[in-house]
């Protein structure tokens, strides 16, 4: 039976890595669930330990290249079909909200939501939904990709330190860490709307 560190370790150093991991953070938009991020975190902090900075800056483009072109085709699906993206709800969370600010602001209404769980999903498809031209989609998509990547990345670089290169170690601290913070994006996000069904009228 394989060691679970070697396997990991493996995969952390296989020149199929960076391809994987932009083909993980497309399929991270429709499939949240797919791990984009733990695979960045320990790839991130394993090349730290590593002192390879050149593989961290790879591993930066790849993840940048893949939200790119995820955003792209969740796009695309905003725009072409309700029926792609039926479970994206229209008129609540997320969707609302970004559908209020894209026109007049749609920087910030990708920015703010990229790291909330499903906002990606939810802002982007918002944004072809109500046929955001490309003019203003393309400089917002940018924007929130370069914030994820920077964030995400800066995390492993982070956890690089505490995990000495460790395979096993850094993958179960990607995972982690990936838990805390959508865990905590969800606590905020509900803190929210309880606030706002607290102060609407009766």
């Amino acid at each position: 039976m394989t060691d679970p560190t070697t396997l990991i370790g493996y995969l952390l150093d296989s020149p199929w890595l960076l391809p994987l991991l932009a083909l993980a953070v497309v399929c991270d938009g429709p499939l949240p669930l797919v791990p984009s991020e733990p695979v960045l975190f320990s790839a991130t902090a394993s090349a730290l330990a590593d002192g390879d900075r050149w593989r961290i800056v790879a591993l930066f483009g790849a993840a940048l290249v893949g939200s790119l072109v995820g955003d792209a085709l969740l796009y695309g699906a905003g725009r072409s079909s309700n029926r792609v993206v039926a479970g994206v709800r229209r008129d609540a969370g997320i969707g609302a909200w970004v559908r209020r600010h894209l026109h007049r602001r749609p920087i910030v209404a990708l920015v703010a939501t990229r790291l909330l769980p499903g906002g990606r999903l939810a802002s982007v498809t918002a944004a072809g939904r109500v046929r955001l031209p490309l003019r203003a989609f393309v400089p917002a998509t940018v924007a929130s990709s370069l914030v994820w990547c920077s964030w995400m990345t800066g995390i492993g670089v982070l956890v690089g330190p505490f995990t000495h290169g460790d395979p096993l170690l850094s993958m179960l601290a990607g995972l982690l860490l990936a838990l805390l913070v959508g865990g905590t994006a969800g606590a905020a996000r509900r803190v929210l709307r309880y606030r706002r069904r607290a102060l609407a009228p009766a």
